[in-house]
């Protein structure tokens, strides 16, 4: 592994947190790939937090505040221990090849490294320049080394690339903000933890809470004023910022009507005075930063340790992937997290993770894994990426994922272990207490279905004193728990399992029975989809001579090089009626092949 700088490992320049709807779920799918974030995030968390609990099953997800200093730590520990790992803090400046394939690397302290495959996790680092005002520099994150060689060999081999911008705001004092005026948050009373195989803890609020508040009217007046140095405005930032998480400057130019915005100071550590000032990234002068900060309720007094900046980069097309993220036009070369497009760690995190198992199968002769979009976040996130591509920085949205109903917080494990398990990547210890998990799971499963109720005073007085919908015929306790206000608690009092359930297991139970209709339904949809899916194109396919295909589907189609029917129809600009018509020209290209053999 060639880092730029060892010591920042797993540095986390931007929100220290993790998790959050569709980011929670990606962290739960590394976790039951065997992968690793999980666990850093619950070696590091400082408040924990369910997430859309309101919006039902299948959006539910977990978002942690962490100290980057510990989660930091977690990664360098475990890397440094890792058998037959060489660590070395080097820059790669060059990428070697031969006959269409990697050969190796060359980097900055004149070593050579020969390589099979190879997987860049370039993050915001290529070529990248910092911005504060009219102020600029070339720099990577946070005051570090960025790299500048590597982009000129990309280049080289015909990588194509483009550029993407983010922000990230003041770190304040926490000692000179009056915390009074603002609405404080705290953690739940819960145990919880994003590892599948974890232990939750429940974390003491009097240690760490989070603070909300507004910006203010005066704040919207030193925007007004000062926006015109913004490098946004001036044009010196040119590329394209992250569309759901705008910088103060995007959203006073895209929100003119909307006054204040809301805002939460996040306490970095427990360590440490620093604190983030979450949704105010700027990339606005210091002079004026210090002006906005003052503006803001207690903070008249505040003082800034670190100014927010943007940051503009160099990262490569990821139309240029193939789904187990391998370069099209060059074997053995993978690319992982930001240098894709994507924003966020989990994003990155998901991506290294898959990465890392598609380079050791290219290596090892094996087949790529690949996910669907039915199996999990992360195929959603890989088949965007490489099917439509991304001109601004990708994040993952619970909207994107039409199957979300199947891909939900619980049943992860349940979708993706296998996958783990097959790369040598979950242990035995593991894997046993998966196991035990969904025998525990398919036994109460099959108990509520097969034990029948009726009618009586001590189940009305239950239903009662759980506002539940009163039981009126006889049927089963999982037909009862589709009743309004039912939970497996209730059921539970009603009919106790003789075995000591987990939470996790319960709220598998609950609800794989509560949505059965709605599950069976969604996993027909998916089969269709996934019939189209094993549909192969071709690669060597004549667009072309498909007649009847507009200008705009066969450029697209060109362009892409789908794979498979599925994979087509995913493409903006291609319609049924195209892949119909695809369709019938490979069928019959089959015929005449079969004929002629």
């Amino acid at each position: 592994m060639l880092n730029l700088s060892v010591d920042n490992t797993a540095l986390m320049p931007c929100n220290p947190s993790i998790g959050g709807p569709a980011k929670g779920h990606l962290v739960r799918e590394v976790s039951a790939l065997g992968g690793e974030q999980a666990r850093a995030a619950d070696a590091s968390t400082l408040m924990i937090r369910w997430l859309n609990t309101s919006k039902g099953a299948a959006v539910r997800a977990l978002r942690a505040q962490c100290d980057p200093g510990l989660y930091s730590i977690y990664y360098r520990k475990l890397l440094t221990t890792q058998e037959n790992l060489e660590i070395n803090q080097d820059e790669a400046v060059e990428i070697l090849t031969s006959n269409g394939k990697i050969s190796g690397i060359l980097t900055r302290h004149g070593a050579k490294y020969d390589a099979k495959a190879i997987v860049l996790c370039g993050g915001v680092y290529l070529d990248s320049k910092v911005f504060v005002g009219e102020k600029n520099f070339k720099s990577g994150p946070m005051g570090q080394n960025n790299s500048e060689s590597l982009p000129k060999s990309l280049k080289n081999l015909g990588i194509k690339t483009g550029l993407m911008r983010t922000d990230t705001t003041p770190r304040l004092n926490i000692n000179t903000i009056d915390l009074s005026q603002t609405v404080p948050q705290l953690s739940e009373p819960e145990p919880l933890c994003f590892d599948l195989w974890g232990e939750g803890k429940i974390y003491d609020p009097n240690n760490y809470a989070c603070y909300f508040s507004r910006t203010t009217e005066k704040t919207y007046e030193i925007l007004a004023e000062n926006i015109k140095r913004s490098p946004l405005v001036t044009g010196d930032v040119k590329a394209n910022g992250p569309r759901y998480c705008p910088s103060i400057e995007d959203k006073f130019l895209r929100f003119p009507d909307h006054i204040t915005h809301p805002i939460v100071f996040e306490p970095v550590s427990l360590n440490t005075n620093e604190v983030y000032v979450q949704n105010f990234s700027t990339s606005l002068p210091y002079d004026v930063q210090v002006k906005m900060i003052h503006s803001l309720p207690g903070c008249e007094n505040a003082k800034i340790i670190k100014p927010g900046y943007g940051i503009e980069y160099i990262y490569l097309l990821p139309d240029q992937l193939k789904h187990n993220l391998e370069n099209k036009n060059l074997l053995g070369f993978f690319c992982a997290g930001q240098v894709n497009g994507t924003s966020g760690y989990e994003e990155a995190a998901a991506q290294g993770l898959l990465a890392g198992i598609n380079a050791a199968n290219y290596v090892l002769e094996r087949e790529p894994l690949i996910l669907g979009r039915d199996e999990g976040y992360l195929g959603v996130l890989i088949d965007d990426l490489t099917t439509k591509s991304t001109d601004e920085p990708y994040r993952m949205l619970t909207s994107r994922c039409e199957h979300r109903l199947l891909l939900r917080w619980d049943n992860v494990a349940h979708r993706l272990s296998n996958y783990g398990r097959e790369a040598g990547l979950i242990n035995d210890t593991q894997w046993e207490f998966l196991e035990k998990r969904f025998a525990n799971e398919n036994e109460e499963i099959s108990r509520l279905k097969s034990q029948k109720i009726s009618p009586s005073q001590e189940i009305e007085n239950l239903c009662s004193e759980y506002e539940a919908e009163i039981l009126a015929d006889s049927m089963s306790l999982a037909d009862f728990l589709k009743h309004r206000g039912v939970t497996y608690e209730l059921i539970s009092k009603i009919s106790p399992s003789e075995k000591n359930l987990s939470r996790e297991e319960i709220a598998h139970i609950e609800t794989e029975l509560r949505y059965t209709g709605y599950l069976e339904r969604e996993a027909k949809t998916a089969a269709k989809m996934k019939n189209l899916d094993g549909a192969k194109i071709p690669e060597n396919f004549d667009y072309d001579s498909v007649i009847g295909l507009r200008a705009e589907c066969l450029q697209k189609l060109k362009h892409f090089r789908p794979d498979s029917l599925g994979h087509a129809l995913r493409i903006s600009g291609v319609t049924p009626a195209d892949v119909q018509l695809i369709s019938v020209i490979i069928s019959r290209n089959e015929r005449k092949k079969n004929t002629n053999d």
